[in-house]
């Protein structure tokens, strides 16, 4: 049994290095994000293969298993991680220097294994012989306690940066596709077991235990859950604002999203339906309020409000509506079946099947067939 797990092991070692690199050196979906990607899951892999499964403890008489025998790489951990969902969300430059200042403490942590390697080569001793045992395990066990606060920072910030972004495309864009971001909560709580199990095995080391505790294995399971399969459908999916026109992301980054400050009349909310009643422009597949405010000039702070505020929608909401009731009279309509359901969508100006199903669901309860053989 012992030989089947150990295989099974390197299997999915190996397994994740391959991951790992195609993250890095895919032609087909190059982007930064998944270079940062696929970093981070080559520091998962080398995590744990430097610290349960690596089959040696010498290269000589030099031991893997001292403090910063090998390169520690736990602090890598949150700042690719935060970098990567930062990146899909268009948020880095936000948090810039505090990525930078990771970065940076990781790399110095990093760098004590070679110091430590020129120690052994070239005064045959090592860090903590130079440092004294409490002062090198002291380091050590602070860059653990600093690695975990930072992810669970990391973990906090992505949480607050997805939902930021939810809540903007709710009120700034028609396109009902920019909101189906599941595959991205996944990618983020799936982080929430390991961050609970790491922290009860830190509790165990602090209150006094030693030696690998029964959290460890868990833990990994969970490690190899996230590497191989959430970490390969995040792969998968463009960044979020990727085909947006910049002159929209450089509005939607001025813009105040304080609507008391654009109180709402009822003759504002009066234009505002009549326009888009009149106009029909919820036919456009590319609507965003930027634009809509553009054509019926008139301040998208102030049709924002009064969208929430008087008709207790957002602006996603309030145009995916207007698209449900044209799909929904198209099909009534269409006795003979004529029209084919995806062509009814985008006659409506859904831009996917999709995103026409969800809309129907969130807005009806049931799909458009239903309402075909109805």
């Amino acid at each position: 049994m012992d030989k089947i797990a150990s295989v099974i092991i390197w299997v999915i070692i190996i397994q994740g290095v391959f991951l790992g690199f195609t993250y890095i050196f895919s032609k087909k979906s190059k982007s930064r994000a998944n270079k940062i990607l696929g970093l981070f899951l080559l520091a998962f892999v080398f995590e744990a293969l430097s610290s349960e499964f690596i089959p040696y403890d010498y290269i000589g008489n030099y031991l893997f298993a001292d403090y910063f025998g090998l390169p520690e790489v736990k602090l890598f951990f949150p700042a690719l991680f935060l970098n990567y969902i930062l990146e899909k969300l268009g948020r880095v430059s936000a948090y810039k220097n505090y990525l930078r200042l990771n970065y940076l403490f990781a790399l110095l942590i990093f760098c004590l294994t070679p110091l430590n390697v020129l120690f052994h080569i070239a005064f045959d001793t090592r860090i903590r012989e130079v440092l004294g045992v409490g002062l090198t395990n002291d380091i050590f066990m602070t860059s653990q306690y600093c690695a975990f606060i930072l992810t669970v920072a990391a973990f906090l910030i992505s949480i607050v940066e997805t939902y930021r972004y939810r809540k903007m495309v709710q009120n700034e864009f028609s396109d009902f596709g920019m909101l189906q971001i599941n595959w991205l909560w996944q990618f983020i709580f799936i982080l929430f077991p390991i961050i609970l199990l790491w922290g009860l095995e830190l509790t165990y080391i602090i209150s006094g235990g030693t030696g690998p505790s029964g959290y460890l294995s868990i833990t990994w399971l969970f490690v190899f859950i996230f590497l191989y399969f959430f970490s390969f459908k995040a792969y998968r999916n463009p960044n979020l604002f990727e085909q947006m026109p910049g002159g929209i992301r450089k509005q939607i980054g001025k813009r105040n999203t304080d609507d008391e400050k654009h109180p709402c009349s009822q003759e504002n909310s009066a234009r505002i339906i009549s326009e888009m009643e009149t106009h029909r422009f919820y036919l456009n597949e590319e609507l965003t309020l930027h634009s809509f405010a553009k054509e019926i000039n008139m301040s998208s702070r102030l049709i924002s409000s009064c969208i929430n505020k008087k008709m207790g929608f957002n602006f996603n909401e309030w145009v995916n509506n207007y698209r449900v009731e044209n799909a929904l009279q198209m099909i009534r309509s269409d006795e003979k079946n004529m029209l084919s359901i995806e062509g009814i969508g985008s006659d409506s100006g859904f831009k996917s099947r999709s995103a026409m199903y969800a809309a129907f669901k969130k807005r009806l309860g049931h799909s458009p067939g239903f309402y075909r053989n109805n």
